[in-house]
């Protein structure tokens, strides 16, 4: 069995070097850093963008998508979404606080990021990906498992089984995302909790090389730690 690390996997002690598995850790259960163990963690503001959308919900559009279900990734509507986390990015960096933004479904969203990480430093030229210090950035995001998990072509066949808030985009928002998890730009990953299906998930996503297993391992656990996150750690062994 072999651990994946920030920077590198190892194979557990004790364990058949052979053996075609990798041990993941990931964290569930967000909140802000506090004093732990005895060590003082620095604080971050976490935002759930559904928290704020939700205000904002489309009840004339909700009336209709018992008729069409892909009408319901506008019952949220991105151009909403957008500019509510234009208005915290822009208050984040005007006011030098630190936040931490989860649910991001928007291309558009991750571009900020990444012309605002390139400012920072952290593009790789010689890879084309970014290499980033999330302690650093004044405005770090997750995106919810489920916005990589299923896209706008999907509800047909879900219905409300798929009815979230942020509500699943269009197939090409859904490649963005798994773009920018690629790229370094999207920090991690939020779980809530484990289920089959999820576990499934990040199976495929491994043995398809969609994220690749170091990159998984960071927005599993070591990105979310870096900018400043705690919560309990679980473990998910992963057949390759």
């Amino acid at each position: 069995m072999k651990k994946i690390y920030k920077n590198s996997i190892l194979n557990v002690k004790g364990t058949d070097k052979f053996d075609n598995t990798f041990l993941f850790e990931y964290l569930l259960h967000s909140f802000n850093k506090r004093e732990v163990g005895g060590e003082l963690w620095k604080s971050v503001e976490i935002i759930y963008l559904r928290e704020l959308l939700k205000f904002h919900k489309n009840e004339e559009i909700f009336k209709r998508v018992s008729e069409k279900p892909a009408m319901y990734s506008e019952v949220y509507s991105s151009k909403e979404e957008l500019r509510i986390f234009t208005e915290l990015f822009e208050n984040a960096i005007s006011q030098k606080k630190q936040i931490h933004i989860i649910g991001i479904t928007l291309k558009e969203e991750i571009q900020m990021l990444e012309k605002y990480y390139t400012e920072l430093g952290f593009m790789r030229e010689d890879i084309n990906c970014f290499e980033v210090d999330f302690s650093i950035p004044l405005v770090t995001v997750s995106c919810y498992i489920e916005n990589l998990m299923w896209k706008g072509s999907d509800y047909k066949r879900m219905w409300e089984e798929i009815f979230f808030c942020p509500p699943i985009r269009e197939s090409g928002q859904n490649k963005a995302l798994f773009k920018w998890i690629t790229r370094g730009v999207i920090a991690g990953i939020e779980i809530w909790e484990i289920t089959k299906d999820k576990e499934q998930f990040l199976w495929d996503c491994i043995r398809q090389e969609k994220i690749l297993p170091l990159q998984m391992g960071r927005i599993l656990k070591y990105n979310l730690e870096e900018v400043g996150l705690k919560g309990e750690i679980e473990e998910l062994q992963v057949k390759y």
